[in-house]
């Protein structure tokens, strides 16, 4: 079975962009897990409305559904794109550490909560306090990705996707 490439990282951390990049250039397929699940979650139109619908369980058992599903289709290596969750659910973790590489894209807090900012406040984070509960999921996510990951890439505030990308490479001893 070929070695995928996952990309994992906190929410804003540039998974679907960078996989989207190297995608082009490692002439291989790319997949965002996320979307692939919006494609077997109907009548659901997002994420947020299934989780917020079905539950935390359920969000985690259709991940390793799309990604089974995934990895049942594919006869040569590609890099998938986890969403921002995923380090919270140990069996998709399994199956990620069984069949490719995970590189966390890792972040400072501080620029993922200016980021997060831009967007808008999820609603998965405390409305009484955004900030203190993003800094707390933070703080979990941040230490299981570097616990689980194979490979850290850091990627500070100052690097753009192009420079970010390369970093990567650099990190997969791909340099180009």
């Amino acid at each position: 079975m070929p070695r995928h490439l996952y990309l994992g990282g906190i929410k804003h951390s540039g998974k679907t962009s960078i996989g989207q990049r190297l995608s082009s250039r490692l002439a291989l397929p790319c997949y965002d897990l996320d979307a692939l699940i919006l494609t077997r979650i109907a009548p659901h139109k997002t994420i947020r409305s299934f989780y917020a619908a079905e539950g935390k369980q359920r969000f985690q058992a259709s991940e390793c559904d799309a990604l089974e599903a995934l990895l049942s289709t594919l006869s040569g290596q590609a890099i998938i794109s986890l969403g921002g969750g995923a380090s919270d659910n140990e069996s998709l973790m399994a199956l990620v550490k069984n069949s490719g590489t995970l590189i966390y894209l890792k972040v400072d807090e501080e620029t993922l909560w200016r980021r997060i900012e831009e967007g808008g406040i999820p609603p998965f984070l405390d409305t009484d306090d955004p900030r203190a509960s993003f800094s707390a999921l933070y703080a979990m996510r941040h230490e299981r990705y570097s616990k689980m990951c194979d490979l850290l890439v850091d990627l500070s505030d100052g690097l753009d996707i192009e420079q970010a990308t390369d970093a990567v490479l650099s990190e997969l001893g791909r340099e180009e």
